[in-house]
């Protein structure tokens, strides 16, 4: 029986852009707010009904990535796939690992980066792929405008922005470039001035890295045979493959794999079947031949990001209070947690989450921060405007300011707009202003 879709997480990739954090958890295991930020995305796609889900991960972080549904009360399960990180592989490369583990059974599957925090509606995304016969469904948004510096040393980091080209009116996505890989312009080809008019080319929508695909589509985009097989990134190089392929008609591909040879006929007939007799003519209405992709966009004008640099990271933990109900909706899950302990002598700002386990001991100050599972703080810390990863201990008379803890800080000290992953870089009665106190060692 054919099932609708199949979901895969991508959880593998090692958070180039975020070095200072990901030295010694994974990216996808960060805390966000008191939860990993992993379960963001499996609470959308838990949300949408899904049951089970495929999260590709590298070697050695299955087990801890496993653990995650059953330890923040997630109801879907898991099927955890393991891809060799060892030649830094891109997202296309790492779905051609586990090629095998993608139904031949579903008609759709939806690909959804574990960075993606959201509060899209994930069945309406699906409701307009399916609706209007696409092949391909990309999740835009505007590009997040983040109002707070992180801490760390001032660098003037800029990643260029996605420039998307849509057809006004329809959604249809006819041209796009990822952010990287563009210096200061872009070229249209005059064929899609042809193709689609008018246009709307945009440069402040992201693309938010969650695909519906067709299985049929993303089976020629892994085969070693099509013309994507040398391509290691979805987003940068396969996607734009397939939308030029729009375009293309039935010129030669080289020798390579045709994209439309890799309809199944089994399926053509059903989708004939299926149109022909509907009351809505579609595209695919007395048709005898399969037509090129289509290729749409789902356009999200509300809360959409990816957290994959410092400082979206950073922006959102200090959000996470006043987003946290749009982001993981009809959830019993609490940003103060029930087993938190936080002595009546503590003062805690409404708008500071604790998380479970965690002890906020008396004659404490903490203020607009996040404190996450298993921390202890202990008599007399000031902790304003901060983050706190989970299992840090601070240690009285501790002063620590817009700063992003991710390691226990054993000796009083005061911390200034500053990032600490390494607690052997912190020395007594030192004042530590706008630095990476940062790991050495890699993550187990």
């Amino acid at each position: 029986m054919r099932q609708e879709a199949q979901a895969i997480v991508l959880a593998a990739g090692p958070g180039m852009r975020m070095t200072a954090l990901t030295s010694h958890t994974p990216k996808c295991l960060l805390p966000l707010g008191t939860l990993p930020m992993l379960c963001y995305p499996l609470h959308l796609l838990q949300q949408a009904g899904f049951t089970e889900v495929s999260v590709v991960v590298s070697e050695g972080q299955e087990q801890r990535v496993s653990k995650v549904v059953e330890q923040y009360s997630l109801k879907v399960d898991l099927d955890v796939a393991v891809v060799s990180t060892a030649h830094d592989p891109g997202t296309a490369d790492s779905l051609r690992q586990i090629a095998s583990k993608i139904k031949r059974s579903v008609e759709d599957v939806v690909v959804v980066s574990s960075d993606l925090v959201t509060d899209v509606s994930l069945q309406d995304i699906l409701d307009q792929h399916r609706g209007r016969g696409a092949d391909l469904t990309m999740l835009t948004s505007p590009t997040p405008r983040l109002e707070t510096a992180a801490p760390g040393p001032k660098t003037k980091t800029h990643l260029n922005s996605d420039i998307i080209c849509t057809e006004a009116g329809t959604s249809r996505l006819v041209y796009m470039v990822a952010g990287g890989d563009y210096d200061e312009s872009v070229v249209l080809q005059s064929s899609l001035l042809h193709c689609a008019a008018p246009l709307h080319l945009s440069s402040s929508t992201q693309d938010a890295h969650l695909y519906v695909v067709k299985r049929w589509l993303l089976d020629y985009a892994l085969n070693k045979e099509s013309p994507c097989a040398d391509m290691g990134s979805l987003k940068a190089e396969i996607l734009p493959h397939v939308v030029s392929c729009q375009f293309s008609g039935d010129r030669s591909s080289g020798g390579k794999l045709e994209l439309s040879s890799l309809v199944e006929r089994e399926e053509w007939e059903d989708l004939v079947r299926k149109y022909n007799n509907s009351v809505v003519p579609s595209r695919h209405h007395c048709l005898s031949t399969p037509q090129p992709p289509v290729c749409l966009t789902f356009h999200h004008p509300g809360l959409c990001a990816r957290v994959n640099t410092l400082q979206t990271y950073w922006h959102l933990n200090r959000k996470i209070h006043e987003i946290f109900e749009q982001v993981y909706p009809n959830s019993e899950w609490q940003l103060r947690h029930p087993s938190a302990e936080i002595h009546e002598r503590a003062q805690v700002s409404e708008d500071s989450v604790v998380g479970a386990g965690a002890v906020v001991c008396e004659r404490t100050n903490v203020s607009g921060s996040v404190v996450g599972k298993h921390c202890r703080i202990n008599p007399m810390v000031r902790l304003s405007g901060s983050v706190l990863g989970d299992h840090v201990t601070l240690v009285s008379g501790c002063v620590i300011e817009n700063s992003l803890i991710l390691a226990s800080v054993e000796k009083k000290c005061t911390i200034k707009n500053c990032i600490v992953t390494d607690p052997n870089k912190i020395e007594e009665n030192k004042t530590y202003s706008g630095e990476v106190l940062e790991a050495t060692q890699d993550f187990a």
